[in-house]
């Protein structure tokens, strides 16, 4: 496949649309991708478009840690800044890199959250919250995301917020894409290190889930994903959206939700276990698309 092998420049583009990223593959691989492919419909099409985690601005003034808890108010700090706020205006967070398979890793983080449910942004600020970010306001106005039309506290990109519904967050680089379900009604905010979808229900998220913690997921857009810095790569809104989603979700769900709930509920499944999982939901065989995973391991 690697020697002696040429491909006729108009085989190399994903698809036929302007700017299309060109598929650097040997041919087995590329037949093997394409078949996983032609088993799905695009992520985009199942779940809409991924949001990126919300945007401040202003790290230091939103992304706080929590002291202690009296009642309504929380004592909180951003280096050296400490102060009270209302304690209903802390939400608590999620990076990047603090997403692990299945789980959130490190300390834990809040954010203030000047913001309805709806993420529209309040109208006016309680006293202690206007406090802490009155020392950040000149700072805050400055931000070219307000355009003139939003309050000088307010948050952007605030739909990944919502927590109507089950939601499934990942982060936006690594070797390997990293998701884990948040629960409705959980208030966990992505940060913008993070893309977020929301699910119809939490068995959907689950297996989801499960699906793009499988190797099978991780080698298909490694194909795709922007490199990074350290073999890292960028599992970006546009690079997801094209991920193929099995064509029969029913039979795929049945297939993944019980892997997807134990990973969900912290007994983590092997990567074994999660590839012949993910190969069977698309109505694959491991023989399938063995030479894609192979080159996957040869570029890790």
């Amino acid at each position: 496949d690697y020697v002696g092998t040429l491909a006729p420049t108009a085989s190399l583009p994903f698809d036929h649309t302007s700017g299309s990223p060109w598929i650097l593959l040997p041919p087995s691989a590329r037949s093997a991708f394409e078949k996983l492919r032609e088993a799905g419909q695009s992520f985009s099409t199942s779940f809409g478009r991924p949001l990126l985690g919300v945007k401040t601005g202003c790290n230091a003034a939103y992304i706080v840690r929590l002291e202690s808890v009296d009642g309504d108010t929380a004592t909180i700090s951003s280096g050296a800044h400490c102060g009270v706020i209302e304690r209903d205006m802390l939400r608590p967070l999620a990076r990047g890199e603090n997403i692990s398979a299945w789980r959130l890793a490190g300390a834990r983080e809040y954010l203030v959250w000047p913001h309805n449910a709806d993420g529209s942004p309040l109208k006016t600020l309680p006293p202690l919250t206007r406090r802490w970010l009155a020392p950040f306001r000149d700072q805050l106005a400055l931000r070219t995301d307000l355009r003139g039309h939003l309050p000088w506290w307010a948050l952007f990109r605030t739909g990944s917020a919502r927590h109507d519904f089950a939601r499934v967050v990942w982060a936006d680089f690594g070797v390997a894409p990293r998701a884990l379900v948040i629960d409705a009604g959980d208030g966990v905010i992505p940060i913008n290190s993070c893309y977020a979808v929301s699910c119809d229900t939490r068995e959907d998220a689950c297996t989801l889930a499960a699906l793009l913690n499988s190797p099978l997921a991780a080698a298909w857009l490694n194909v795709l994903a922007e490199p990074a810095r350290g073999g890292y790569r960028r599992y970006l809104g546009w690079t997801m959206s094209l991920l193929p989603v099995p064509s029969d979700w029913t039979r795929a769900r049945a297939t993944l939700i019980s892997i997807g709930e134990r990973g969900t509920a912290g007994e983590i499944p092997s990567d074994a276990d999660l590839l012949a999982t993910a190969v069977d939901a698309y109505h694959l065989t491991i023989e399938d698309v063995r030479p894609l995973l192979s080159w996957a391991r040869e570029c890790d």
